[in-house]
């Protein structure tokens, strides 16, 4: 394979945009949503609450703001957020929720995307004296962004069930939302219907080129707006991301799907490699995490190799790297990258 026929495995962010979304920012007049005057963005807004039964939503540009956003809404400075350990908002968002809304966490343990519920119910507290009261569960769908785990509905719903007995609220980082519920045979919102507020990608699986919605009750949304602006989301002219949005988000069910059998196919091929095992399987998204024999080469070299012949992933790990199928790497894409691999990972 030419070095310059580049296949990019390290996120479903390399996904390119389509001729129709192109031809849609193309298309879009361009107005203010501070003012709530965008009709690309007013029409997103319908639909995103259409899927996921909510009362309004928000877009802004990334899913760390609308991460950020919702916890600074559902939270007071000096509160606890409940969460797992491999939660992106713990590990990937510059230390935000300490920086931005100024509380501290505590993880329990999660099993492939399942949530100890007993650990849950221990963690949760009342303000003390002493104690840092509990403020939000934070939730995420696919669990775990090296893995892609699903979380059950029944563990959603017994989330909902302790927290509701709390009074404690329930976010749900579901940048890959749409993966959980096509894994799970279900749509969107029997997730969504446990939880106070969430937020998914318009880019990743659903493969538009930038932005999020975060949505939720119409107070919630007011006070997320606010915060937008605060954060410096104003943009005004978002119809840049809901025209191409609106389309990624009109198709999601065909593009998710082809995204998880691409997967597996991955995997079961991959799997197969001597040098190499998958760590996350079976695979339930569109995430497929690979270790490298350190007998065989290591890692940095093994990812080394891969890009010089044009094939990208990701390290996540001593000795373990991250492929993430995605609507721009086509089967064939596909079956070139596995070919590099084996190759790489022949003995010599």
């Amino acid at each position: 394979m030419s070095v310059t026929s580049q296949i990019d495995l390290r996120s479903d962010t390399a996904i390119q945009p389509t001729p129709a979304m192109l031809e849609a920012i193309q298309s879009v007049q361009f107005r203010d949503d501070l003012l709530r005057e965008d009709k690309s963005t007013n029409a997103l807004v319908e639909m995103t609450c259409d899927v996921l039964g909510t009362a309004d939503a928000v877009i802004t540009p990334s899913g760390t703001m609308s991460n950020q956003i919702a916890v600074m809404a559902l939270t007071s400075p000096g509160e606890e957020v409940i969460l797992g350990p491999a939660s992106h908002v713990r590990n990937l968002e510059g230390a935000g929720l300490a920086a931005n809304a100024g509380v501290q966490i505590r993880c329990i343990p999660v099993d492939r995307g399942i949530y100890d519920t007993d650990a849950l119910a221990a963690a949760l507290r009342t303000s003390s004296l002493q104690v840092a009261r509990t403020g939000l569960i934070s939730l995420e769908a696919t669990y775990d962004l090296n893995s892609g785990f699903v979380t059950p509905i029944d563990n959603y719903r017994d989330i909902r069930r302790l927290a509701d007995h709390h009074e404690v609220p329930v976010f749900l980082d579901g940048a890959r939302l749409f993966n959980s519920a096509h894994a799970l045979g279900v749509d969107p919102a029997e997730i969504t219907q446990h939880v106070d507020a969430v937020q998914f990608c318009l880019n990743k699986g659903l493969g538009a080129p930038l932005g999020s919605m975060l949505a939720g009750s119409k107070e919630f949304i007011e006070h997320a707006r606010r915060l937008r602006q605060r954060l410096g989301g104003g943009m005004r002219h978002t119809g840049l991301l809901a025209a191409p949005g609106l389309i990624a988000l009109a198709q999601w069910r065909d593009t998710i799907a082809a995204d998880h059998l691409a997967a597996q196919r991955v995997a079961e091929r991959l799997g197969a490699v001597p040098g190499l095992a998958v760590v996350n399987g079976p695979i339930e998204t569109n995430i497929v995490s690979l270790s490298v024999d350190a007998a065989v080469m290591p890692v940095e070299q093994f990812i080394g190799e891969l890009a010089g012949r044009g094939v990208h992933v990701k390290r996540i790990a001593d000795d373990r790297v991250r492929l993430v199928t995605h609507r721009s790497a086509t089967a064939e894409h596909l079956e070139m990258a596995c070919d590099v691999i084996e190759q790489t990972v022949r003995p010599r």
